[in-house]
């Protein structure tokens, strides 16, 4: 086996190649730390600005003893964040297409979330050029360059018999060449994850489940290699890469991409940008009913508010946010119908993994990640949790007419503070 590698690392040519895959598994692994940390100096800086643009309202109103509840609903914005893992530079998966900063007011939230969104994040199959995008379309690529030529090279070169002549078991002569270029295909991917980690103190779990995925993955495209390229006939080394190449092509792009493609007829979803406009036009068309017909529905959702006074003048802060929030639950069903195909499509692309390798290792890195579709999802909950207690805090004010003051203003709950069973709640 000693023997083996040194041969191989005397050849230039596979040198070079291995140096150049240890050099670009850095890259992408660089590259990847590089996106998270802009995006979580973003993070950073948006959560200084929106302490200061609060400070800035209380000043600009300090002069006043009470704050106007509804104005401070309409023109204060609340930032949610949509923070990296630690390991989130593996795979930056949905983060590539989804906002990590937003704004949300005490208006309704449909329209907030979904407003601008123009494509679907699930539908970003090849991403940028993190670590999981290098892994899994070049790894097999490297394993194909390194293992088409086994047995072809050396009957081109008129040693195959003498060297099978020269071992008592050519099958375990065979079996070091396999194992020792699996070796240096796996070294040169995992060494550079390996040192990341430990140049920024990462956690060992994540680390340790990479390096098991990076292994299985290399040597799984390494079996494939040698078991076509020792068969009996694997003569031709040109032909030999043209099918491995064939074979890559296939299981790497086309059937994923049909897979992916059949995802999306067979579980249609609904384009998030139709939501806010659906959202935009039930606000709207609100301005022109009768205030039962808003109230009404409302008051049955919040029965505790049903004696509030009656809204007798044209307009009352109470009745605009009761319509915004009524916009927001007609559209409920729609949100949950589209969050339950994301879901379908994921569980449907789980399966899909089982029987495509790329699919599995580019799902088991994302979830890694933390940047997957379930991910995306428990993070709109998160959204949904703080819009929530934002209304509810602001809703004694508005029905009961009680002063809003400085000290309430300070105390409207902030993303940091959505507790933990909110994340899952489906609230009204």
């Amino acid at each position: 086996m000693k023997q083996e590698l040194i041969l191989l690392l005397k050849q230039r040519s596979i040198l070079l190649l291995l140096l150049l895959n240890l050099l670009l598994t850095g890259f992408s692994l660089f590259n990847g730390w590089q996106n998270i940390s802009h995006i979580q100096a973003q993070i950073g800086h948006a959560k200084q600005e929106e302490t200061l643009r609060k400070q800035d309202y209380l000043s600009q109103h300090s002069q006043q003893a009470t704050l106007d509840v509804g104005e401070v609903g309409y023109y204060v914005f609340h930032n949610v964040y949509h923070t990296p893992d630690e390991w989130s530079f593996i795979a930056l998966g949905n983060r590539l297409v989804t906002p990590y900063v937003q704004r949300i007011r005490l208006l309704g939230l449909q329209g907030q979330l979904y407003d601008g969104e123009s494509h679907h994040p699930e539908y970003v199959m090849l991403g940028g050029f993190d670590y999981a995008f290098w892994l899994v379309f070049f790894a097999p690529l490297l394993c194909i360059a390194l293992l088409h030529d086994l047995k072809a090279s050396e009957h081109q070169a008129q040693r195959l018999l003498f060297l099978q002549s020269l071992t008592a078991s050519p099958g375990r002569f065979w079996w070091q060449r396999v194992l020792s270029r699996w070796l240096l295909i796996a070294l040169t991917f995992s060494l550079p994850v390996l040192t990341f980690s430990v140049m920024h103190g990462l956690s060992s779990g994540p680390l340790l489940q990479v390096l098991l995925i990076t292994l299985l993955y290399t040597l799984l495209w390494t079996a494939l290699c040698a078991a076509f390229s020792l068969r009996a006939r694997a003569l031709n080394a040109n032909l030999n890469a043209l099918a491995l190449t064939s074979l890559w092509l296939v299981s790497c792009i086309v059937l994923p991409n049909l897979g992916q493609l059949w995802l999306h007829q067979h579980y249609p979803v609904q384009d998030g940008s139709q939501i806010a406009l659906q959202h935009r036009q039930a606000v709207h068309s609100a301005w022109d009913l009768p205030k039962s017909a808003t109230l009404t529905p409302f008051y049955a959702l919040y029965p505790q508010w049903q004696d509030s006074a009656p809204v007798v003048d044209r307009f009352h802060w109470k009745w605009y946010y009761a319509f915004q929030h009524m916009a927001d639950v007609k559209l409920a069903p729609q949100v949950r119908a589209r969050e339950q195909a994301l879901l379908q499509r994921d569980h449907a692309t789980s399966l899909l993994g089982y029987v495509l390798p790329a699919v599995w290792v580019q799902r088991s890195l994302e979830g890694i990640a933390h940047s997957n579709v379930a991910d995306l999802l428990a993070h709109r909950q998160r959204i949904t949790a703080l819009h929530t207690q934002l209304r509810h805090a602001a809703y004694p004010y508005l029905f009961e007419e009680k002063p809003f003051t400085a000290e309430a203003f300070a105390r409207l709950p902030a993303f940091e503070t959505v507790p933990e069973q909110l994340k899952n709640a489906d609230a009204n």
